[in-house]
């Protein structure tokens, strides 16, 4: 499973898609997640795992052993397209049309799914491009989520209005799920931090076993997603949530961290 994200424009939550890549690898999901410095927010994924002490692979005949070790690879854009990175990295603090793909298209690894975050309504439009740009791919899911009107994020969550765009083989499949918009206790529980100090410990935090929060959820509901058939079902989510109780999210994020 190839997992990336587009980034954010207005309101910016924790780095979720880091977190839900180690939960849905700790749940036996093979996860490759291409990683960044910051470009739309205060931490990049790559901000993160250097507070974590997670060393990303540097070379990619590096990705096999770091699946094999751990069931995850963390991927700098700059591995396989150093121009991209070099004009995208802290650049673009909007959606832009390369934001519609490239994300997903510069990461040059075979997979069987890919799971794209998008910070904009046009899931189809996104799933489409990524369709015909990465034909070897067989079945992905582009996800968004609208909190208010004009304000998006790039992650699946359990409020607001949910959009997924779903490619099987030739088809795409677009559906959209309404729901209340969010409290404002739930906007600052998952609202990204001043720091990348404080956004690795919330995103560690919503590994660690232990009572549910607005935070454990996000990371659950977007690990369910990688780890189900591209729609969010009831068995991906039971299987994140017990991983995460019963402590193996946590375990992982320990290992990586000791690996270097």
């Amino acid at each position: 499973m190839a997992v990336a994200g587009s980034g954010k424009e207005h309101f910016k939550t924790f780095n979720v898609s880091t977190a839900a890549a180690i939960l849905a690898a700790a749940a036996g999901t093979p996860v490759v997640k291409g990683v960044s410095r910051s470009v739309s927010a205060i931490s990049g994924a790559a901000d993160i795992l250097d507070v974590l002490r997670i060393r990303p692979v540097i070379d990619p005949a590096g990705i096999p052993g770091a699946l094999q070790r751990h069931n995850i690879a963390f991927v700098p854009y700059p591995l396989f397209c150093p121009r991209y990175a070099d004009r995208y990295d802290g650049v673009f603090d909007a959606i832009n049309p390369a934001s519609f793909f490239m994300p997903v298209a510069t990461l040059c690894v075979s997979a069987s799914r890919f799971l794209f975050g998008l910070a904009h309504p046009d899931v189809e439009l996104s799933a489409r491009a990524l369709q015909a740009i990465r034909p070897d791919v067989a079945a992905g899911t582009v996800v968004s989520t609208d909190l208010t009107d004009g304000e998006t994020v790039d992650e699946y969550c359990g409020v607001g209005t949910v959009r997924l765009a779903r490619v099987k083989a030739e088809l795409v499949d677009a559906t959209t799920r309404a729901k209340s918009g969010p409290a404002t206790a739930w906007r600052t529980a998952v609202a990204h931090r001043p720091t990348h100090a404080a956004n690795a410990a919330l995103a560690a935090e919503a590994l660690a076993p232990g009572d549910d929060s607005p935070a454990t959820s996000l990371v659950e509901l977007n690990a369910a997603l990688i780890v189900g058939p591209g729609a969010l079902t009831d068995d991906s989510l039971d299987r994140v949530r017990h991983t995460r109780r019963s402590g193996g999210a946590i375990r992982l994020l320990r290992a990586l961290s000791e690996s270097r």
